[in-house]
């Protein structure tokens, strides 16, 4: 198995963050193991998304949660990212946000997304992980390679 990347280490660090609440014990943002280069910065940006809040109204949520719960049943991974990319595209364009970058807009949907679903359903966390990893994969990867790596986003 080859090595992960930088990107994929420190995705991985990340979202173990943002989730940490719904997957199992609190752990804290100091203890955990494996840390990655530039965990610091990975740390802030991931309390700083977290304090974001709920972006998704009751309706998108309560919809996307029970399609997602009806894919995950059937252990259908790739239909459940595509289904999670596919509301987060939906959404981002109902909230475009003048004030933020395309991107910048689909981390905060992604996250937001993400966090409510694995509170709500937290038997889920782990497709919900695979699924906020593909959005983050393949639609911001390029972009956050090109801004110099996650430590180096800030959202507002």
């Amino acid at each position: 198995m080859a090595a992960k990347s930088l990107f994929e280490r420190q995705t991985e660090y990340l979202l173990k963050l943002l989730l940490e609440e719904e997957d199992g014990p609190a752990i804290g943002f100091r203890c955990l193991e494996e840390p990655v280069e530039d965990s610091d910065a990975i740390r802030s940006l991931g309390f700083h998304l977290r304090e974001l809040g709920d972006l998704i109204d009751k309706e998108h949520l309560d919809s996307f949660t029970k399609d997602f719960q009806k894919i995950a049943a059937q252990h259908a991974t790739d239909k459940a990212c595509e289904l999670f990319l596919n509301t987060v595209n939906e959404i981002s364009q109902e909230r475009a946000n003048g004030d933020l970058a395309v991107e910048q807009n689909l981390l905060r949907i992604t996250v937001s997304l993400g966090k409510q679903v694995a509170k709500k359903t937290p038997s889920l966390v782990e497709q919900i992980k695979k699924a906020m990893e593909f959005v983050f994969n393949t639609k911001l990867q390029s972009w956050m390679t090109a801004a110099g790596g996650w430590a180096s986003i800030h959202i507002e």
